[in-house]
């Protein structure tokens, strides 16, 4: 297999190492958006590799960044988000209510699939040693004809999911999709979590 693109950031300060490899054949399957994500991500890593201080830090800390001319959700998330003191950013793929089996959860059914989706964040999270505090972005995908009713609904169960968290995470944009990957599945949601 030919490498295009490879990508290695080592760093003393965090003592890690981040690779990103891409054939050709991947290269070109992949989309602008993946493409800009992929570009996104590492200079991310890079960004925060250079901002690292030593062994001994804080902390995670969390400051929420609000707009004033824009609506307020901060119930469920905020417009922005000031992150300082951590150490490890972890980018989840997008969950959908999805057994291992690849069995649907409730198809068709956007509330229970929530439901479902939001205790598999808790569950992942802890496999992971983070917490709901840690979470600092949510991407929502949703498929066209959700209800206002469940639209309500959905909207809820994510402010009852982050009541008791201080400072909510920003959100990246409400997308509405044709379908997703297997029938039945109506929502998905992505999370970032720092510490």
């Amino acid at each position: 297999m030919q490498t295009t693109v490879v990508e290695c950031v080592s760093t003393q300060i965090l003592k890690m190492e981040q690779c990103f490899i891409i054939s050709l054949g991947e290269m070109e399957k992949l989309t602008m958006r993946k493409i800009t994500v992929l570009i996104l991500a590492l200079l991310l890593t890079l960004s925060f590799a250079v901002q690292a201080g030593s062994e001994g830090r804080q902390n995670l800390k969390k400051e929420a960044i609000e707009n004033s001319r824009l609506p307020d959700f901060t119930s469920i998330f905020n417009w922005g988000l000031k992150l300082t003191n951590f150490k490890e950013l972890y980018l989840f793929a997008g969950i959908a209510a999805q057994q291992a089996d690849f069995s649907i959860v409730s198809p068709g059914d956007y509330v229970a699939q929530t439901d479902f989706i939001l205790t598999e964040f808790d569950v992942f999270l802890a496999e992971n040693e983070l917490d709901r505090d840690d979470i600092v972005r949510i991407e929502f995908t949703l498929v066209k004809g959700i209800s206002p009713e469940d639209f309500g609904a959905v909207l809820g169960r994510f402010a009852a999911y982050f009541q008791d968290v201080e400072v909510r995470p920003a959100a990246g944009t409400l997308r509405y999709v044709d379908a997703l990957a297997f029938p039945g599945l109506v929502v998905e949601y992505e999370i970032w979590a720092a510490r």
